[in-house]
This record gives structure tokens, C-alpha cells and sequence, in this order.
């Protein structure tokens, strides 16, 4: 019962409920022909707008992946197959089989490979893209360093073959802007991982199912994200019962003269809200990036109260940002202290933020309402002194 209220507690968050069991299938358009009428049995997926899971019996599951750039199309269709399994007929030019679950893949983002790590199957990955940017202390980097994991280069123009020589059977990668399936060498199959594109937090952490069926792990993958669920309602619950006032919140800083901030429909947005905070850029459309001045951002947050920023290799502070650009010393977080950076050189939030938004979030709520997280310790974040 506390899982049901909690997955409620959630789905009404977002703004969207699907009851188990029911069709939801997300590729409908233009181009679906015989796939626009829903033929999936046993639906598995429920908060994630862009990604369908269901099991069709006799060893096949359906997954169809939406375009998010076009709504008028589907992205990709997959049948996964079980190696025991007959393909079934009737499936469609346009959906690529796989067998599962996989023996060796190649992962272009260290967000799945740490999805895959806590499945217990990143001995399935044999090949990353970029390497180089993988974390010192990451399960991968010991892996290539051991020779056991192959670095193909850029996600963008990785070696075909280097990509050839891995044996992998597919390649989770993250398609950037509706670049497509583009061509993968030998019997490959690129499996589309547009879970940065969701709109809400549970929806993305729903994409960990998908690490699930395609390894066999489908169980493991519902009891994670189950709990992330619980969790993550458990922290709404918390903030809504804040007795202080929801703060204004700033987040990043300008690179290159351009000040890159989370829209008003993407998931980063949705945990500002979520944690209590009010961000000023809520009302913008799209679950994608804005890109503003100085001046812009000026205009709605310099009277902001906090201020989150996350930087590589140093902890920005008041006396760093303003080293930056003195301007940065008229917003109103400097004068109160109220800083918070983190370092991803040396914290996983961009990895834990994918399938672990709850743990990002107690951070947030713990900064934004302190007094309703009494003892907690801030694990991504640290406030400037």
C-alpha cells in the first residue's frame, strides 16, 4: 500500500498517471502504419513519457522508443527476444531485434554503465566512448585500465573499428538533437537512450528498466526502481511540510558567455519544485536547455536566494565566482553565503541523477527547508564558506 500511495504521490506530480496493465504505447504517428494500434499485452512502464516497455509472452518484449523531437514520430522499435525464443513474425520492417539478454555491449555514457554496474552487469559491457572522462574511481576506468573495457573515442565519431573489433552486440548511446539510428558496424544495434530528454525526475529513473530487460534483469530493476519511488515520494512529502518560505534558486554559471539553465518542462526544474525551491524559470517551455546572457538571467535571479553550482575540479565559492566575473558579485547568494557548489570531478551527480534522482533531491530539500532534514549530511553539495 505505502508503494501504490507513493507511486501516486509521484504520477500526480508529473502531471501524468498510467494504471498497470493498461496500453500505453508512445509511437503512434504518421509513419507507424500497423503499429499505431496498441498491441502491447502486459504494459511494464508507467511514468516514463518517451520509453514503452511491455512483455508480450513467449519470451518477446516490445519496446518502442518516442521521438522527442517530433511527435509525429517514433524514434525506434525493438523486439527483444530471449535466445530460447522464436523471433516472432509479423513484426515490422522498422523494428530491430535483439536477443536477450546480451552478452557484450558497447555503453557511451557513463550514466548507463553505472545503471548496468548496479544490475551486477557491467561484465556486459566490453567498450565505452570518452573514456578519458570516466571518473577515477569508477567501476569502468579500472576496467579499460585492466584492458577487459575497449575505448572506441568520441560518443560523437567513435573508431568503427575499434567498435568492430569489441564483438558488441548493441550500442547504448544518447542521440543528441534527432541524429538517428546512423549506421553501426556489422550485425550492431543502436539502442536509442534518450532518458536525458524525460520531463520528470521518476520518468528517467524509470529508463533503468530497460538496463533490465535487455540483461535479464528485469526483477532487480523493478525492486530499484521501486525503491527510488518510496524515496523520493518520502522527500516531496517532506518539503511540502516545510514551515519556511520556498526560496528563489539560481543554478549553474555563464561558460563562454552564455548562461546555460535548465527549461521550465525538464526534469532538473521539476526537482527544484519538488525539493520546495522556486525557480524563475518554471514557466519557460521544453525539457531542454535556455541559453541567456548575464543580463537575461540578471533580470529574474538576482535576488535569488540560493545559489547551486556544479563545476570540475574546484568547489565554486563567492571569492571563485567572482574571480569569474565581478558581476556575479551583485546576485544576492554572495552577500548572504548562500553558495552551494559541487565538484563533479569528484561527486557522481551526474551519474546518480539519471537512476537516483532521490538522492540529488535530499540534498536540495536539505539546503532549501534544513529543519525538516535534522542530522543530514549534504552528499553531493557543500556551502561556500
Amino acid at each position: 500500500m505505502r508503494r501504490h500511495l507513493a507511486a501516486i504521490t509521484i504520477a500526480l506530480a508529473s502531471g501524468a498517471f498510467l494504471l498497470p496493465g493498461l496500453c500505453s504505447c508512445s509511437g503512434g504517428g504518421a509513419d507507424g502504419g500497423e503499429h499505431d494500434e496498441c498491441v502491447m499485452a502486459d504494459t511494464l512502464t508507467h511514468h516514463a513519457r518517451y520509453l514503452t516497455i511491455a512483455d508480450q509472452g513467449n519470451g518477446t518484449v516490445r519496446v518502442d522508443i518516442a521521438d522527442p523531437w517530433d511527435s509525429t514520430r517514433t524514434l525506434a522499435r525493438y523486439a527483444l527476444v530471449a535466445r530460447d525464443s522464436v523471433v516472432p513474425e509479423g513484426l515490422g520492417a522498422d523494428v530491430r531485434v535483439i536477443r536477450t539478454p546480451v552478452s557484450r555491449a558497447a555503453v557511451f555514457s557513463a550514466v548507463h554503465t553505472g545503471g548496468l554496474d548496479e544490475l551486477g552487469a557491467i561484465g556486459t559491457v566490453v567498450a565505452v566512448a570518452d573514456g578519458r572522462f570516466f571518473p577515477p574511481a569508477d567501476t569502468v576506468t579500472a576496467l579499460i585500465a585492466e584492458g577487459r573495457i575497449s575505448d572506441v573515442g568520441p560518443a560523437q565519431a567513435p573508431s568503427a573499428e575499434l567498435l568492430a573489433a569489441s564483438g558488441a552486440e548493441v550500442v547504448l548511446r544518447s542521440p543528441i538533437d534527432n541524429a538517428g539510428a546512423g549506421v553501426m558496424p556489422g550485425r550492431m544495434t543502436a539502442v536509442e537512450c534518450i532518458d536525458y530528454m524525460e520531463p520528470t525526475p521518476i520518468g528517467r529513473a524509470e529508463w533503468l528498466l530497460l538496463l533490465g530487460e535487455l540483461t535479464g534483469n528485469r526483477d532487480k530493476a523493478r525492486t530499484i526502481f521501486d525503491g527510488v519511488i518510496d524515496s523520493y515520494s518520502d522527500l516531496i512529502f517532506k518539503a511540502s511540510g516545510a514551515e519556511s518560505a520556498r526560496p528563489k534558486v539560481l543554478v549553474e554559471t555563464e561558460y563562454s558567455g552564455i548562461w546555460y539553465l535548465p527549461a521550465g518542462e525538464s526534469y532538473m526544474a521539476r526537482m527544484i519544485a519538488d525539493a520546495g525551491g522556486d525557480y524563475p524559470w518554471s514557466d519557460t517551455p521544453g525539457t531542454g536547455s535556455l541559453a541567456l546572457s548575464l543580463e537575461k538571467v540578471a533580470e529574474r535571479a538576482i535576488d535569488a536566494d540560493v545559489w547551486l553550482t556544479r563545476t570540475f575540479g574546484y568547489t565554486a565559492d563567492s571569492s571563485s565566482l567572482i574571480a569569474q566575473n565581478n558581476r556575479y558579485g551583485r546576485f544576492r547568494p554572495v552577500s548572504l553565503g548562500n553558495i552551494y557548489g559541487c565538484d563533479t570531478s569528484v561527486k557522481p551527480i551526474f551519474n546518480d541523477i539519471a537512476f537516483h534522482p532521490e538522492r540529488i533531491l535530499a540534498d536540495y530539500v536539505a539546503i532549501f527547508h534544513p529543519e525538516v532534514m535534522p542530522g543530514y549530511k549534504l552528499q553531493y553539495f557543500s556551502k561556500s564558506k
